[in-house]
């Protein structure tokens, strides 16, 4: 289990600690596949870092 965290933090980052629910009353919210959760957050990973 901590190998899979380990990884999974490695890829997408740390979580934030807390309640996760409630998003789907956002005004914006929209469940996504996982490619195109994916793709997106690489996306954005790599604008974040370029900016850094």
């Amino acid at each position: 289990m901590i190998e899979t965290m380990s990884r999974y933090e490695g890829q997408f980052g740390v979580l934030a600690e807390g309640p996760m629910d409630g998003w789907q009353n956002q005004p914006q919210a929209a469940e996504v596949s996982v490619e195109e959760f994916v793709r997106l957050w690489t996306e954005a990973r790599r604008t974040l870092g370029d900016s850094a």
